[in-house]
């Protein structure tokens, strides 16, 4: 009966996430608008799969290695490729003209990482409980399922989720692999790390947190296991990504040094835009708390310090026990790491989304702590655990901008000074359709514009301009009377680039808005003061 509940709590939540998430993906419908990395990361994992299927095994030739990898297709940094290999998997089950280039639906590719959440919850919930009970397991599956900035990543054809999914499932490989101690179960532990490091340079954190809670554990005994995993992990890298066959080092290299080369972007905290390396170092742990639900974060700190002051009755903790060292170990690792003097860190929590996860183990043992015989008070256990999903209702479908009660949701945020809006999924289809209406086929600028492809990718996937023949623009301010002209512009809240935002704002008038808890996110501004190719700008009535 227990090992069925075990099994059933972490699936059904799963299940219901899963069916959640994936009711809610497309972006014309009741979806997030389309982000800004969305069509590049899809269009390049397209390009993948059908160089695949055209290829055959001629896809490993050096010559058609050099094409297919061609990373990426404006200059770097590198990326490693599973990732976009997912992405363009999944696009391709219902990509209705696989051959066509232009042809990109996000709706589509943003099935993968809606059944990756459903994995992630499904694999934090059944972990869980191996070690604390169905009910702790059950419990965090549900934590993960319910905080809101992981549902929205889940909603979104980005890395962000996968990474989150690979790098937990490679952190619990390498605790199985010390629970069976099999050299052969390291081996695999391994494949799971370097198939993290295949979807995001991300992976490279998972060692330092897992070598030291293996050497801790195993002592002298860890020496072999630790160059088994190592080992396997390089190798799984290396033999899945053909780009590295040619040139190994110098490839290596070129793929760990040109981070540096992207160039800044801008991050708006605590009132003041800072470029993406000067963030103040306890950006990663504010961001942290003030975006896991209050009763999360209660439940997990209780979770800890249960944990640790526990013991059984001879005064030691349980070895077994001793696993959830490791998730939290990585949890702080990572932490440190973007909280490190000139890591970049930014657009919210994206970049450091796998501790929640590893955070939804810690709420688990709170509630496995809490709870009682009494059915009401496991009733209202369960009710208060539900209770913290308020935002995936308050904030839909675009919970990017969730904030907790600890500032007062996203208008004490702002008051704060914290950023409302990053990606521009808060141009939502219904925004897009009365732009397509007013302009009557005419252009539409779109701001901040963070990539040449934004715009271009929010004009291909939404119903109502492929209808009406409008596009979007890209907004500039540096080149705006080289722009065509237009009558009509798009803006959303991004506070980080809120210049190229309230240039726009000023030359008209506000005619249609989509607000959330009195907080403008996005905006239909017609520009009665409008710039034009000669440079002039002329006064319309």
């Amino acid at each position: 009966m227990i090992r069925r509940m075990t099994l059933h709590g972490p699936f059904l939540v799963a299940l219901v996430a899963t069916a959640a998430t994936l009711a809610t993906l497309a972006p014309d419908g009741w979806g997030p608008g389309v982000t800004c990395d969305e069509i590049c990361l899809i269009d390049q994992g397209k390009q993948l799969v059908a160089a695949m299927r055209h290829q055959g095994w001629a896809f490993f030739t050096p010559s058609n290695v050099e094409q297919n990898f061609c990373w990426p297709p404006d200059g770097p940094p590198v990326q490693a490729p599973l990732g976009y290999v997912i992405l363009g998997l999944s696009h391709a089950l219902l990509d209705p003209a696989p051959d066509n280039p232009d042809v990109v639906s996000v709706a589509a590719a943003r099935f993968a990482p809606a059944m990756a959440f459903g994995l992630l919850i499904l694999l934090v919930g059944r972990w869980t409980a191996r070690r604390e009970g169905p009910v702790a397991g059950t419990m965090a599956a549900a934590a993960v399922a319910l905080m809101p900035r992981t549902f929205a990543h889940a909603h979104l054809a980005a890395l962000d989720m996968l990474t989150a999914l690979f790098f937990v499932a490679a952190v619990f490989a390498a605790t199985e692999a010390v629970r069976l101690g099999r050299r052969w179960v390291y081996v695999l532990a391994g494949v799971a790390w370097g198939a993290t490091l295949l979807i995001r340079l991300h992976g490279l954190l998972i060692v330092p947190p897992v070598a030291v809670w293996l050497v801790w554990r195993l002592r002298r005994r860890a020496v072999v296991p630790l160059v088994c995993w190592l080992a396997s992990g390089a190798a799984t890298f290396f033999v899945g990504w053909p780009w590295l066959w040619t040139d190994p080092a110098s490839r290596l290299w070129q793929y760990l040094a040109t981070g540096p080369w992207r160039p800044s972007l801008h991050v708006f905290y605590f009132g003041q835009a800072w470029a993406d390396r000067a963030v103040p170092w306890h950006y990663p742990w504010v961001l942290f708390a003030v975006t896991v639900p209050v009763g999360f974060l209660a439940l997990g700190v209780f979770g800890m310090w249960k944990f640790f002051h526990e013991k059984s009755a001879n005064g030691q903790s349980p070895a077994f026990h001793s696993d959830l060292l490791c998730p939290c170990s990585a949890l702080l690792f990572v932490l440190l790491m973007f909280s490190w003097p000139g890591v970049p860190v930014y657009d919210g929590v994206r970049l450091f989304l796998m501790v929640f996860p590893l955070w939804a183990i810690w709420v688990g043992v709170g509630v496995g702590r809490l709870i009682g015989r009494s059915w009401w008070w496991n009733s209202a256990l369960a009710g208060f655990v539900v209770l913290q999903g308020v935002g995936l209702a308050a904030y839909f479908p675009c919970q990017l901008s969730y904030y907790n009660a600890l500032v007062g949701g996203l208008p004490g945020a702002v008051q704060l000074g914290f950023e409302a809006t990053y990606w521009g999924d808060t141009v939502r289809e219904p925004m897009l359709a009365e732009a397509a209406r007013r302009a009557s086929g005419g252009p539409v600028f779109f701001a901040p514009s963070l990539a040449p492809y934004q715009p271009a990718g929010v004009t291909l996937n939404s119903r109502s301009l492929q209808q009406s023949g409008s596009m979007l623009i890209g907004w500039k301010l540096e080149s705006a009377t080289t722009l065509p002209r237009c009558r009509y512009a798009i803006v959303y809240h991004r506070r980080a680039d809120m210049a190229e935002v309230e240039a726009l704002l000023r030359m008209g008038r506000v005619v249609a808005e989509y607000r959330m808890q009195g907080v403008w996110l996005s905006r239909l501004v017609e520009l009665t003061h409008v710039p034009i190719q000669s440079g002039v700008s002329i006064r319309e009535n």
